[in-house]
């Protein structure tokens, strides 16, 4: 048995390593249970709901999942750490699963996983990270993004038949200015053996041209430059180009910008709606899956039920040629203590955010997804869905709703959970 210095030592150690993220309530999790198991106790999730969370006396374990999403994410955080800068430790600790009792044991070499996968060259998607000339996406991009600022106030029209929606509603129904978001990339430069640039890359493990200064820092990416250049999916654009038709009434008050020019005070006193892929999500993932009952698997193609373990993984662009595909669209909608509305619409690959734009943004749609129904105590404003769409050589075919749930804004917008002070 680890002694309890020791064991208080090495949870110090993961804290501070940075693999538990932004979250302060990670790491009190990971303290208390610390602590049960120092005093030879096994919690409850009634107690680490109230205890440690803040949960009043009369919470529901049974109807709330938020300690067990917690306990879920902390499992797969505890796994990277091990995978990755705690490799060389003598101790781990682990979660089994179905429990709340810390288990520790002698820390073995670490596994192939998704962290060394990406060490060795393999993307997220579990594919090799082919280096491709993304300038045609680019250029394009780009261009579209100017002429619809440029054209939009002129074109659009005044009113949306989705004005009445409960979902558009919030958006629509004030004078709040809206901030629309597209996910993107950050593009490097590789350069030839003459200094020349040879290729535009994308690496998953830099995502800024601060990354990038840092990682050559620590002498990796040394035949790198920074180009200044972001990529955004070419499912946003067409995505993009309804949304703000259905934004017509507020077209003076609507601004588009990537996600990898945000700044956090870009968020106050805006609506704001994301547009893109899982992976792109960037600094908005904490408040997305908060208080989600879904979580990110092994990689941004993978969404796990935390509830009843079913898998939701994408097979999209995952084969060579026209072949049959299955992939996913995600919706999380919620109100801010400011009184603004989050509406984020991520697809793990273009054809789910595609098909999560024609599902939200159609009427007759929207009239079918209101028969899902929700817990009496959730908001109208406040839930999250997942879209699996079928089809086959980039068109789509069949669409369904396979999960809905109701949504806690305290657990949202806790203090502790967006590690604010």
């Amino acid at each position: 048995m680890i002694p309890a210095d020791e064991l208080r030592a090495l949870s110090d150690r993961i804290i501070r390593s940075g693999e538990l993220g932004r979250s302060r309530v990670y790491a009190a999790i990971l303290q208390y249970l610390v602590e049960q198991a120092i005093a030879g106790t096994t919690p409850k999730e009634i107690s680490i709901a109230m205890e440690v969370l803040g949960r009043e006396a009369d919470f529901d374990v049974g109807k709330d999942s938020v300690v067990r999403v917690h306990i879920y994410h902390l499992r797969n955080k505890l796994n990277t750490y091990f995978a990755g800068q705690g490799a060389t430790e003598q101790y781990r600790i682990d979660i089994p699963k179905g429990q709340y009792l810390l288990s520790v044991s002698q820390n073995a070499a670490p596994a192939p996983g998704p962290a060394a996968e990406q060490a060795a060259g393999v993307s997220i998607t579990g594919q090799p990270l082919n280096r491709r000339d993304y300038t045609p996406y680019l250029a394009g991009v780009a261009l579209l993004l100017l002429l619809l600022n440029l054209w939009l106030p002129r074109t659009v029209p005044v009113t949306s038949p989705l004005a009445e929606d409960p979902l558009w509603r919030p958006l629509l129904d004030d004078d709040l200015p809206v901030l629309v978001l597209i996910g993107d990339y950050y593009i490097m430069g590789e350069d030839d053996s003459r200094g020349n640039v040879e290729r535009m890359v994308r690496e998953f493990a830099v995502n800024s041209a601060e990354e990038l200064r840092e990682a050559q820092a620590n002498g990796e990416y040394a035949g790198y430059r920074n180009l200044d250049m972001s990529y955004a999916p070419t499912g946003s654009s067409k995505v993009l180009v309804p949304l703000l038709a259905i934004l017509g009434a507020k077209s003076d008050r609507v601004e588009v910008k990537l996600m990898s020019e945000l700044n956090t005070n870009d968020l106050v006193g805006h609506h704001v709606i994301y547009l893109g892929l899982l992976s792109g999500l960037r600094s908005l993932t904490d408040l997305m899956f908060a208080g989600s009952g879904l979580a990110i698997g092994s990689t941004y193609d993978e969404l796990i039920d935390v509830e009843t373990d079913a898998v939701y993984a994408s097979s999209s662009g995952l084969s060579v040629g026209p072949s049959s595909y299955r992939d996913y669209g995600m919706v999380s909608t919620f109100p801010a203590p400011g009184g603004t509305q989050y509406l984020l619409l991520a697809g793990m690959r273009d054809e789910g955010l595609v098909n999560l734009a024609e599902e939200l943004m159609d009427p007759a749609n929207l009239t079918s997804l209101r028969k899902a129904e929700l817990p009496e105590t959730t908001a109208a404003t406040a839930w999250e869905a997942l879209f699996e769409v079928l089809g086959y050589d980039n068109t789509n075919f069949d669409a369904k709703l396979v999960y809905r749930k109701g949504l806690d804004t305290q657990v949202i917008w806790d203090s502790k959970l967006l590690g604010q002070p």
